[in-house]
């Protein structure tokens, strides 16, 4: 490997890292886990103060779940989707109180 390529991997690796994702596990789960994750690390980030009490439970109890190897094995994809819908409404959440300032 050469400087370009090491220095590229890093890069990957610390974005996937500030994403949510381990790099480990890059190779097993679908796309829809992977935007998941993405979102849920995101929002809890970004926007937890807009969040209910339920919302960053379920946002938390996945993210847990994914770290897990056994249990991510069995997320579905409906889990997936219940967490990118939860993403979807903070963030309109946010677009409207931002209009309304």
């Amino acid at each position: 490997m050469n400087k370009l390529d090491t220095k590229q991997t890093l890069q990957t690796n610390s974005w996937l890292k500030h994403n949510g994702v381990n790099v480990a596990h890059i190779y097993v789960g679908t796309a829809e886990l992977f935007q998941a994750t993405k979102l849920a690390t995101r929002t809890l980030k970004e926007h937890g103060k807009l969040l209910k009490h339920n919302q960053a439970t379920t946002l938390n109890n996945f993210l847990q779940s994914t770290r897990n190897t056994h249990k991510r094995s069995k997320i579905t994809q409906a889990q997936c989707f219940k967490i990118m819908n939860i993403a979807k409404q903070t963030q309109r959440l946010l677009c409207k109180l931002t209009k309304h300032n």
